[in-house]
């Protein structure tokens, strides 16, 4: 076997951290009860999958989100590949604007990376979602296909135990859409319900993972509200007739305003940090790196940027699987 075939079916555990949460950070299960988070939640996976096990992951994930769906308090699923990386997050020169878009997408076609997905199930509440035995399932269906693989004369050997996997339970601070911006529980249970992005439309998201200081990380989601609302509000032209923007492209600085815009915050402590997910929904990668470079979004991100202990990491994702309720 070809080393190149190799990389794509072995993972080291440490490397998942690469490009999100690392797996140090996974939230265990906690009791319902006291502590339990108020209002919808989301059960949200990160996880990599061998070339050889990927058909197979694919369809007990479909069998496995046909039951959820009709689970008690089930809201929605949206099953999101990692295609590249954004470079502007990192304030790279402008530049370098756009050129790992599809960074990770070419590893996977040439061979030399494995599938790496990220997974949000959404539920009404922590009760429902804890009653759901989703955690378990996964466990059942789809950890079995996410081992890695050694090479051997008789062909390639499945390692003894699965890849690592991180999973952790967050809530919705706040979200937006085109429409507005949503707080309110009422609201933010219709915006889980009715998700933008769908496979076939080509949308693009952002998951910016963050972390901060969990002493005081209530205090900084005001600056992190303010930026959702900078980032859902904007666009280039500033006078742009139709209040959308017009597209993004490598060279100019145009970019039509996000599809949603949400923050995720974790619903317990990883040590003295809290985790973070920024996520977004646009309708190309060059409108939201283009977005990065808008000065109202800069001022925006600086209050932030300084409660920020881990990260930015922010991949880039393809929608491959969304159910509803």
């Amino acid at each position: 076997m070809r080393r190149r075939e190799l990389l794509s079916m072995a993972l080291p555990a440490a490397a998942l951290g690469a490009t999100g949460f690392s797996p140090a950070f996974a939230q265990g299960a906690s009791p319902v009860g006291e502590g339990a988070p108020d209002g919808p939640v989301t059960l949200y996976f990160e996880f990599r999958v061998a070339a050889p096990e990927h058909e197979a992951m694919l369809a007990a994930l479909k069998e496995r989100a046909s039951a959820w769906r009709r689970t008690p308090g089930f809201s929605s699923l949206l099953l999101k590949q990692m295609s590249g990386d954004s470079t502007m997050v990192k304030n790279y020169p402008q530049s370098y604007k756009g050129v790992l878009a599809e960074a990770y997408l070419d590893g996977v076609k040439a061979g030399t990376q494995p599938y790496f997905y990220s997974l949000f199930v959404r539920f009404d509440d922590y009760q429902k979602l804890a009653a759901s035995g989703v955690n378990k399932d996964f466990d059942a269906a789809i950890l079995p296909h996410l081992h890695g693989f050694a090479p051997s004369p008789a062909g390639p050997v499945k390692s003894p135990e699965p890849m690592a996997v991180y999973r952790g339970i967050f809530q919705t601070v706040i979200c937006g859409d085109r429409k507005g911006i949503y707080s309110e529980r009422p609201d933010i249970s219709r915006f889980l319900r009715q998700p933008v992005e769908h496979p076939e439309a080509g949308a693009i998201t952002v998951a910016n993972h963050v972390m901060l200081a969990d002493d005081g990380h209530l205090g900084a989601e005001g600056t992190v509200a303010a930026l959702l609302k900078i980032a859902q509000g904007t666009y280039q032209p500033m006078n742009d007739p139709n209040g959308v923007g017009q597209p993004g492209a490598s060279d100019n600085r145009l970019y039509r305003k996000a599809l949603s815009t949400e923050i995720l915050r974790a619903a317990f402590p990883c040590g003295n940090l809290r985790a973070y997910l920024l996520h977004g929904v646009w309708e190309s990668v060059m409108d939201h790196e283009n977005s990065h470079l808008d000065p109202r979004f800069q001022a925006a991100i600086a209050p932030v940027a300084a409660h920020v202990v881990v990260g930015p990491v922010e991949p880039f994702y393809l929608m491959r699987m969304a159910v509803v309720a």
